[in-house]
């Protein structure tokens, strides 16, 4: 899934109470951190922020059971993107990375999809999935899907900004990760191989992996109600 054939070979100690978490999954209220709010070169530091926020997932799940799907998946979104995702940003990409802690050794691109899922509170099979194809791995979750694969690239975008806030993971000719949209701009979340192979969070429109792959698979994750229903249940 990385590349081609030969290529294809937060905050510590911070306490969410349930009531904030719940104004977080329905107002929007906390911004969205573009990078770790920590020092990258404190580990220490990271990994016990990045555990604080896992310790969250069963908390948000437990809000989730009273809202409605769309709700409660684009809180499910909103906690990837805002309590999960920062902690990765740098992380090392290698073809065989398989860590399992933001910013400690390297991750490959489907790990660093199945990585977050499961820290997320998703049931799924993290080396697995990591190492099927991109198409297979979205078929195994949901079948939310669409196939963008001969639109031309501002199209594609337009397409999937128009189903609104959510996440969801894309399968590229060689590559995968997730696609976010808040409401106004999407964001591709994806561990590059290119530039200074990194973990990064960028503008989906202004990406040349996206832009030169001709194939595009969505998988709509948090707009699929049994995919939601199975995260809450822990199914």
């Amino acid at each position: 899934m990385e590349k081609p054939d030969r290529y294809h070979r937060a905050w510590m100690k911070f306490i969410l109470p349930l009531s904030l978490l719940f104004l977080t999954c329905n107002t929007g209220s906390i911004s969205t951190p573009k990078s770790s709010p920590l020092n990258k070169t404190d580990k220490t530091a990271i990994s016990q922020a990045y555990k604080n926020s896992l310790q969250k997932v069963d908390s948000l799940k437990a809000v989730c059971k009273t809202m409605s799907a769309d709700k409660a998946g684009f809180a499910f979104a909103k906690f990837i993107d805002q309590r999960l995702v920062p902690y990765w940003i740098g992380t090392p990409w290698d073809f065989n990375g398989i860590t399992q802690t933001p910013n400690e050794g390297m991750i490959a691109c489907g790990y660093l999809v199945t990585t977050i899922l499961r820290d997320a509170g998703v049931s799924i099979n993290r080396v697995k999935q990591a190492q099927c194809a991109s198409e297979q791995m979205i078929n195994s979750m949901t079948r939310v899907k669409e196939n963008y694969s001969r639109l031309p690239f501002e199209d594609f975008i337009k397409k999937v900004k128009a189903k609104g806030p959510g996440i969801s993971i894309i399968g590229l000719d060689n590559h995968t990760g997730f696609l976010y949209c808040d409401g106004s701009e999407l964001y591709f979340i994806h561990s590059s191989y290119v530039g200074e192979g990194k973990v990064a969070k960028e503008i989906a429109a202004d990406n040349s992996i996206l832009q030169n792959s001709h194939y595009k698979v969505v998988g709509y994750i948090s707009r699929d109600p049994v995919f939601i229903k199975k995260w809450i249940s822990g199914n």
